[in-house]
């Protein structure tokens, strides 16, 4: 067995040298198919693409600047070619650039390049490099993988290793073409492709800070006061809970109703709207999510039953804030300090259309401006209702969640900022122990009624992965990445504070089973209003 796996391994490695992407996602159904270990293929797969980066640097790093100093090269470009402004902008981006790269096609040989015939140092480019490449390998292993164990009983046809071997290359082709046509066709529509794709080098910039900090769990600190920080797996109604003992006024009335049976799920329902703690419309969503999922506005006892019987789990139900308006407000504090600040804030727009009398609703989704760019969130939603024919001036909603992923369209907000809405988030954050950084969810009626720090309802609190203002469509890709960035570089500083306070961090054990916990729970969501 070793033997096969070193001379499948010495195959992946070679072939990574001629179509590196080709060469990881077939690795990941070689192994799909057994026919290699995963740590051979995976191995063999970072080998081969950062050795091919590194000979791009030492290559133009040794016979760069040589070949500038030629006078047949100086004969062509008809001039002295000076390089101290492109390394002075080198030093300060060229760690973001090298990143960057490893994700957008056609660029990381110019790129690499560059960083060799610019002389960026060699421990730098190896640590970018190598963070970048186990974060790429990474995730082709996991499209490919996935796909492979869905065709596996395909590949029985085939009786001999040659055979198999042929069809995961043949495969690994087909796979290549698609995910690199996301970024050629799609590159301007950016907060429409993948999330495991845009975070790529969002992953690396994690690597390389928790290089820095020495941990790959500290931002487990930054909330001491959320389980994981708010990475992942933290209750929504344990933070609001903390919210409403402090700030009642501020806080959208929520309870949790525990899962025993549907029936009695119901019944403990009954009890609160008895109590006049809730009237229909309620909002149902689970104790444990992310960006939506799950989350409906619930009008009777039939929806209600409907909801709990689907989702056989403890639901969240929560008063319906009517709004209108719904934004999103980050914010920070690093623990050495008194008073945090209002990083950005993101206002929410909710798309819809209008009726014409003779067009069905899935026809005037598709030539929405925007729920046409991604129509599935809205078409799987309206399932039920895709033939209606919509009257003349109808108004219809297409989403309710302020989510992105879920179709509501992210704003800069910025413009609502003002020292009263700071002054009395700032009030909120600090009389909440163990928050420092995060985004509160909230409604409001009125722009004046938010500015002045006296009208919203904070619907739901979010920690340390929440994500900052980035999907506003006049922004760009790389100022996303850049605000992303800043964001991890916040949150590492602020849980390294946080770790020289005495405050103790979670094991990645916990971590990655939080993970695959929410991962198959969320197969059960459903579909969001």
């Amino acid at each position: 067995m070793v033997a096969s796996d070193a001379w499948h391994a010495l195959l992946i490695f070679g072939s990574a040298f001629v179509l590196e992407d080709v060469a990881v996602l077939g690795a990941a159904l070689l192994v799909a198919n057994s026919m290699v270990s995963l740590p051979w293929a995976a191995a063999s797969s970072f080998a081969g693409i950062w050795f091919g980066d590194l000979g791009l640097y030492l290559l133009a790093r040794r016979f760069g600047r040589p070949v500038f100093e030629k006078s047949w090269f100086k004969r062509l470009i008809g001039k002295k070619m000076d390089l101290s402004r492109s390394e002075a902008w080198f030093r300060d981006h060229g760690a973001t650039a090298i990143m960057l790269s490893r994700a957008v096609p056609g660029t990381r040989l110019p790129t690499y390049l560059t960083a060799g015939l610019l002389r960026v140092p060699p421990g730098r480019f190896i640590a970018i490099t190598a963070a970048a490449c186990v974060v790429w390998v990474a995730a082709l292993f996991w499209v490919s993988w996935h796909i492979g164990m869905m065709v596996l009983p395909e590949f029985g046809m085939f009786r001999s290793e040659a055979g198999k071997l042929a069809a995961c290359i043949v495969v690994a082709l087909v796979l290549a073409w698609p995910l690199r046509r996301v970024f050629k066709i799609r590159i301007a529509r950016w907060e429409f492709w993948p999330t495991p794709v845009f975070y790529i080098p969002v992953a690396a910039k994690y690597l390389i800070l928790a290089m820095k900090y020495r941990s790959l769990s500290l931002p487990t600190m930054s909330n001491p006061g959320m389980f994981t920080g708010g990475l992942v797996g933290e209750s929504k109604f344990e933070t609001l809970a903390d919210l409403s003992r402090v700030h009642p006024e501020f806080t959208a009335r929520t309870d949790l109703v525990r899962f025993d049976s549907v029936e009695k799920q119901l019944d403990q329902l009954r009890r609160l709207r008895n109590d006049d703690r809730f009237r229909y419309p309620v909002v149902f969503k689970p104790n444990v999510a992310q960006r939506g999922f799950g989350f409906r506005i619930i009008h009777s006892d039939d929806e209600a039953r409907s909801y709990f019987e689907q989702f056989s789990r403890d639901t969240l139900v929560q008063e319906y804030v009517t709004g209108p308006h719904e934004a999103g407000i980050f914010y920070y504090r690093f623990p050495n300090k008194a008073q945090g600040k209002i990083h950005s804030i993101i206002e929410k727009d909710f798309p819809a259309v209008t009726g014409d009398g003779q067009s069905t609703l899935e026809e005037l989704i598709r030539r929405h401006p925007r729920a046409s760019l991604k129509p599935d969130p809205f078409l799987k939603r309206f399932a039920a209702g895709r033939t209606r024919v919509l009257d003349a001036n109808e108004r219809l909603q297409l989403v309710q969640a302020g989510n992105h992923c879920q179709g509501a369209v992210f704003l800069d907000g910025d413009r609502l900022v003002s020292d009263d809405l700071e002054r009395i988030i700032d009030e909120i954050s600090t009389s909440i122990k163990g928050f420092f950084v995060g985004r509160y969810d909230v409604r409001y009626s009125s722009e004046e009624g938010l500015r002045t720090g006296k009208a919203f309802k904070i619907v739901e609190l979010n920690g340390a992965s929440a994500e900052p203002n980035i999907y506003d469509p006049g922004n760009s890709l790389w100022n996303a990445w850049r605000t992303m960035f800043r964001h991890w570089e916040t949150v590492f500083e602020i849980a390294d504070q946080n770790r020289r306070r005495g405050v103790p961090h979670t094991s990645l054990e916990t971590i990655w089973q939080q993970w695959l916990g929410y991962q198959q729970r969320a197969a059960h969501y459903g579909v969001s209003d």
